[in-house]
């Protein structure tokens, strides 16, 4: 992704995030059934998925699938794997995809509370 629509992804999703109340929280959601701890501050965006095992040490062992920060823009595809080195760099429409996942998830919790 261009550095310039990775930031105006990253400047998107954590406006979502202030001006839900939400920003410096960690929130647990599930995202086509799966677990996922999601964050954002002033500085990153990352969504982490969680891994389900139960014989895992207690904590958030899992994985990151998108991360966002001014300059920065990392994701995994919807299968949760990195592409092959053949396939030409992620043009950011993974991490547009995690971003909008994780905000209609949010505004579903918000739908349940009122």
């Amino acid at each position: 992704m261009e550095h310039a629509q990775a930031d105006k992804l990253f400047e998107q999703v954590r406006q979502q995030f202030e001006s839900r109340g939400l920003l410096g929280r960690v929130l647990r959601l599930e995202l086509e059934g799966k677990p996922y701890s999601v964050r954002c501050d002033a500085d990153c965006f990352s969504l982490y998925r969680i891994n389900e095992k139960p014989h895992l040490p207690p904590g958030l062992p899992g994985w990151t699938v998108c991360r966002l920060t001014l300059g920065e823009c990392f994701s995994l595809d919807g299968q949760e794997v990195c592409a092959p080195d053949e396939v030409p760099q992620d043009d950011g429409s993974q991490a547009r995809l995690w971003v909008e996942a994780v905000l209609a998830a949010l505004d579903e919790m918000d739908q349940q509370s009122i």
